[in-house]
């Protein structure tokens, strides 16, 4: 209890010394700027950053930097780190967004059908040979997609392949994009994979005494699992499920009999190969035997058609990867560009070069920005907030800016800005976190109407744990609120 007040105190210490600094700071600022009636827009900006400086860690290295949309002009740029580059999380996938919207209005198009090929022929409702699973990077393919090719498939009248089911994920090459983070948000990039290269195990209990139920999302009988759980007449349960590899999965303790199932979800490190086991399990329930095995390789040049799977349209990919901040389809969309733009397998390298290419369009210099990857984890990644205002108002004049600024999310309803602490439709914005960088970069509204562009970055350890979004919604609220233009 001593120990609890301790607590108590500290925290309203803590809150304390906050607010004391806020206070401070605006007593600074109405000491030496006239009343708020006549302030201008500079005098403004003092309280805005003694109220940020307030709110962020005494170490943090940060920047703001706010620009008219229409004419370019720099209306607001602060920070203690204004002019350097700093990490900028997943502020990347902009710039991702951008060169691939681009490359697609220039192409027409930006493939990622996923197709289910034979390499023999088909007799009397027997395929020979061996069926392959191709991916091209649609990293959101799910289990209702399979379903469907395998129901066209056996529309076919097909009722056997004799051969192997052959994951092909040759298309790209992902070097270099490999993952020091564990848990869903950061599986590894792949040609091949389904529900963002995750699998999930599911337990629901039986009767008291037997084991638990077990399914797979997606479903794949490759999957063993070593069951020691129990259904018990319990009022909690304590079952633990562990990943041992990917088509590998233990399930210990026990389960209440009333209660209702548990999940728990994976990264893979092979998503192709599982991908691939789904394919089997679902031509098997469909009537549909296979001769031999799952197994990796590539599918051969003469290889035929049987079914395809087409992705969803770009701007509804662009816009689910920018709203939840989805890792494996950026990484996934840099490793297309680069082989759409100069042959496959893409790679880092080839994605690197379509995504510089694409900034020195738009007038952009190399020693301006460092690019790593497509996703944000890279620590390769350094840009400044200038810089990102700057592409983001360049982004605003090109013809595919619409699908651009649609695929952000809305502050204070939709994926990552739905619980920031703002609420405002009118703007729309990235926000990007790592463990030592919290960033919010986007378009907005001010008070006299007028469309404004602006990039908040912060840099400092702790980020992803600090609340730092708080400030994010300062941010915006003073640009909604106050006549910045």
């Amino acid at each position: 209890m001593a120990s609890y007040r301790i607590t108590k105190r500290c925290v309203r210490g803590f809150r304390i010394i906050r607010m004391v600094r806020i206070c401070i700071w605006i007593i600074a600022a109405l000491i030496f700027i006239p009343p708020w009636s006549s302030y201008g827009e500079e005098q403004k900006a003092v309280v805005l950053a003694g109220t940020l400086n307030a709110l962020l860690p005494r170490d943090a290295a940060w920047a703001l930097e706010v620009i008219a949309m229409d004419t370019g002009k720099t209306i607001i740029s602060m920070g203690n780190a204004k002019d350097k580059p700093l990490t900028p999380g997943s502020l990347v996938k902009l710039v991702t967004t951008g060169a691939v919207l681009d490359y697609a209005s220039k192409n027409n198009s930006l493939d990622m059908t996923t197709r289910i090929l034979y390499d023999g022929g088909i007799s009397n409702g027997v395929v020979t040979g061996n069926v392959c699973l191709v991916g091209r990077g649609n990293g959101l393919l799910t289990t209702r997609d399979i379903e469907a090719a395998v129901q066209s498939i056996a529309g076919r009248g097909v009722t056997k392949i004799s051969g192997d089911i052959i994951a092909d994920d040759t298309a790209f090459d992902a070097k270099g994009l490999e993952r020091t983070r564990k848990g869903t948000g950061y599986a590894p990039p792949s040609a091949l994979g389904m529900d963002l290269h995750t699998a999930a195990v599911q337990v629901l209990p039986t009767n008291p005494g037997k084991p638990p139920e077990i399914r797979m999302e997606p479903p794949n009988d490759e999957v063993r699992l070593a069951i020691s759980a129990r259904t018990l007449s319990v009022m909690r349960g304590n079952v633990e499920i562990t990943q041992i590899g990917d088509t590998s999965y233990s399930i210990t303790g026990n389960i209440p009999e009333d209660s209702g199932k548990v999940k728990k979800r994976f990264s893979l490190q092979d998503p192709a190969l599982y991908a691939a086991g789904t394919l089997k399990t679902l031509l098997n329930k469909a009537g549909i035997s296979i001769g031999g095995r799952v197994s990796k390789g590539k599918a051969p040049e003469q290889a035929t058609i049987l079914a395809d799977m087409r992705a969803q349209e770009l701007d509804g990919l662009l816009r689910d990867m920018n709203v939840n901040s989805l890792n494996v389809v950026a990484d996934n969309l840099l490793l297309l560009l680069g082989g759409a733009a100069y042959g496959f397998p893409g790679t880092l390298g080839k994605g690197s070069r379509a995504v510089n290419e694409f900034l020195s369009r738009l007038g952009f210099a190399p020693d301006e920005y460092v690019i790593g990857d497509g996703s944000g984890l890279s620590s390769d990644n350094a840009v400044s907030a200038k810089f990102l205002a700057r592409y983001l108002q360049k982004v605003s004049k090109q013809p595919w800016s619409r699908v651009f600024r649609e695929s952000l999310p809305r502050a204070g309803t939709e994926g990552t800005l739905r619980n920031i602490g703002f609420t405002d439709p009118r703007f729309r914005a990235k926000t990007g976190k790592l463990e030592n960088a919290f960033g919010l970069a986007g378009y907005g509204t001010d008070r006299s109407g007028r469309e404004i562009v602006f990039s908040y970055m912060v840099n400092v350890n702790a980020a992803d744990v600090r609340g730092l979004e708080k400030s994010g919604a300062e941010i915006m609220r003073y640009l909604a609120t106050e006549g910045v233009l």
